[in-house]
């Protein structure tokens, strides 16, 4: 199996534990996985760092090859990062190459700042590259977006609606490659059929998630009872899903072009065998329908509501939330870590 370093702007991410999972995963299957994490940002919920993670020097003079970026193999694309992120974040590039050893490939998740570096690192190496491009990344993208796309050895996206994006914007074609759950660490609830209906939406509060459609769409209907939860620890999840009834979720194409791709969240609810509400925005319809939940179109609180009203019926729910649970069986880390696999190996 072929080393791996994977490049990341923060590591770890309250937000991102689908990379945390993915490396995890890989590491699993038998694969050598390091992580250089770029930098730490302030967070409300506190991870620890995994082992085998790369905290990049804070100060230039603190990093011994320093005066190495200006020269060598790779130093086309080292200058290249240099006039992007500066000086200093090419050389924890070149620092980061000089301690990769036999790592062979290097993979960044969003084509971002992680994604620059990982391009100038596998330059320094002389060895292949990858990015992960999952949604603001793509719709709201950094200027050199188009090159990087095109100067990776692969592109891996997370649905076949990106993947028809970045080939018809980038001439690229992308491997898709979904975030995968682990249905065993979440347990399915009983039942309880009396009091309001208990829905849960667990996302961020940023525009492309919609969530002031949602509350707009229960507000003042006592047959409905809403929690919001965008702040919570990884471990806190299951419980919070096994005391709902229904997930919802009502994305949105956001006014700076910003969507989702396939949340994440969406998928841990299906594991959690709760039937989904959800709209039909960028790779949602591709892992949602009638069968497993409730699709409506954005924008449309009015549509959102009579949704959920349906899903007051317990027969109706129980139906939808058992083949959600079987949809999201196929969507497991190994088999996110067997389609990387070949990727990286291929």
């Amino acid at each position: 199996m072929t080393p791996l370093l994977t490049v990341l702007r923060y590591y770890p991410a309250w937000t991102e534990t689908f990379v945390a999972n993915e490396i995890a995963a890989l590491r699993a299957a038998g694969r050598r996985v390091e992580v250089l994490s770029l930098g730490r940002r302030r967070e409300p919920v506190k991870l620890p760092t995994p082992t085998g993670t790369w905290e990049a020097p804070r100060g230039v003079a603190r990093i011994q090859t320093v005066p190495a970026w200006i020269a060598g193999r790779g130093v086309e694309r080292v200058r290249w990062l240099a006039a992007r992120q500066g000086e200093k974040r090419a050389a924890v590039a070149c620092w980061a190459a000089a301690r990769a050893g036999d790592l062979r490939w290097v993979h960044a998740h969003f084509a971002g700042e992680a994604a620059e570096v990982a391009w100038a690192i596998a330059a320094r190496l002389g060895c292949r590259w990858s990015v992960t491009v999952h949604a603001a990344d793509l719709f709201k993208p950094r200027a050199s977006l188009a090159e990087l796309l095109n100067g990776a050895s692969a592109v891996v996206t997370v649905a076949e609606h990106h993947k028809r994006w970045i080939a018809a914007h980038y001439g690229v074609t992308a491997h898709v490659v979904r975030c995968g759950v682990d249905p065993a660490f979440f347990q399915v609830s009983a039942e309880q059929r009396d009091g309001p209906l208990r829905v849960v939406c667990v996302a961020r509060r940023v525009p492309k998630k919609g969530i002031d459609l949602l509350e707009a769409a229960v507000v003042a209907d006592p047959r409905i009872s809403l929690r919001v939860v965008s702040e919570a620890r990884p471990d806190e999840i299951p419980g919070i899903l096994a005391q709902s009834q229904v997930f919802a979720l009502a994305c949105r194409v956001a006014p700076d072009g910003d969507r989702d791709g396939v949340p994440v969240a969406l998928l841990e609810a299906m594991a959690a065998g709760l039937p989904v509400v959800a709209t039909a925005v960028a790779g949602i319809p591709e892992v949602v329908d009638e069968t497993v939940g409730w699709l409506v179109p954005p924008e449309d609180p009015g549509a959102l509501h009579r949704a959920l009203l349906e899903a007051t019926d317990p027969t109706e729910r129980a139906r939808r939330g058992a083949a959600a649970r079987v949809r999201a069986s196929g969507w497991t880390l190994a088999v996110q870590a067997r389609q990387l696999a070949a990727v990286f190996d291929g």
